[in-house]
């Protein structure tokens, strides 16, 4: 089974589990084996068709039904496992690492960056692999395990990020924009960023559609971007930030007042 694929199916079964509240444990006493036999068995061993029919005998379910799942998950956001998403909430480092590996970086070029020892990085690696973060291609290369960085939902993992991820996003582009607004450099030579907000009144459904839009917009870049990275030299590429943040909300939510006072209170004299 490819690689890859054999991945997106094994995510496909952990979600199975977590929906029918089956326990490791549970599904160990079932398959009539240990617990690390099952993280194997779910993590970086090869999962054999046998086994595969038996999990889709034990979760109620078959390979047609896997493989439309499957697909579906290919075409939305990937995301972490509550394990995966527990374990990188709780180790900061770990997830910081992980980030470098998404941005294309070797395990080599981080520890050459952050002046790590050789101890250390296996032990960044160890941690990862344990929770099935990475996985070692057949050229014993360290890739994520995920195609793209998931989503980091709501769970404890976006509250111990979310916050400070904004505002350095905030503030890179306050750098920007301050650097456009008084930078001596010519226009041509200085770096071109956007940044706008725009508040208008819509039908949910409309809002929906376009949101769907834009997903399929940025996956279609996204493949572009990984094609490049592949085909280009590194003196041909830059690297684009893009920032994405929408919701749609009632029209007396307090918090438009916010948007509606950036540019300064309308007071009387």
């Amino acid at each position: 089974m490819n690689e890859f694929k054999s991945q997106k199916i094994k995510a496909v079964l952990k979600a199975l589990l977590k929906k029918k509240g089956l326990t490791y444990e549970a599904l160990a006493e079932q398959m009539e084996c240990s617990v690390p036999t099952i993280k194997r068995i779910l993590g970086p061993e090869e999962l054999t068709l046998n086994r595969l029919l038996h999990l889709c005998e034990i979760l109620d379910t078959n390979l047609a039904e896997l493989e439309t799942l499957r697909a579906e998950e290919d075409t939305g956001s990937p995301s972490f496992t509550e394990e995966q998403d527990a374990f990188l909430a709780k180790n900061k480092n770990y997830f910081a690492y992980l980030m470098k590996l998404f941005d294309g970086m070797t395990p080599k070029q981080i520890a050459d960056e952050y002046q790590l020892t050789a101890r250390t990085t296996d032990k960044y690696l160890l941690g990862l692999e344990k929770h099935d973060l990475i996985r070692v291609t057949g050229k014993q290369k360290v890739k994520p395990a995920f195609k793209t960085v998931p989503n980091l939902g709501n769970g404890a993992l976006a509250r111990a990020h979310s916050e400070s991820f904004i505002k350095s996003i905030a503030y890179f582009f306050i750098d920007l924009v301050r650097e456009g607004l008084y930078s001596q450099k010519k226009k041509e030579e200085r770096n071109q960023a956007t940044f706008s907000t725009q508040v208008v009144k819509v039908s949910k459904a409309s809002y929906l559609a376009w949101i769907e839009e834009q997903q399929k917009s940025m996956r279609s870049f996204e493949k572009l971007a990984t094609y490049e990275e592949k085909t280009k030299t590194p003196e041909e590429l830059m690297t684009a930030v893009i920032v994405s943040a929408h919701t749609i909300l009632r029209h007396d939510y307090e918090g438009l007042k916010k948007i509606s006072s950036t540019f300064g209170e309308i007071t009387n004299f």
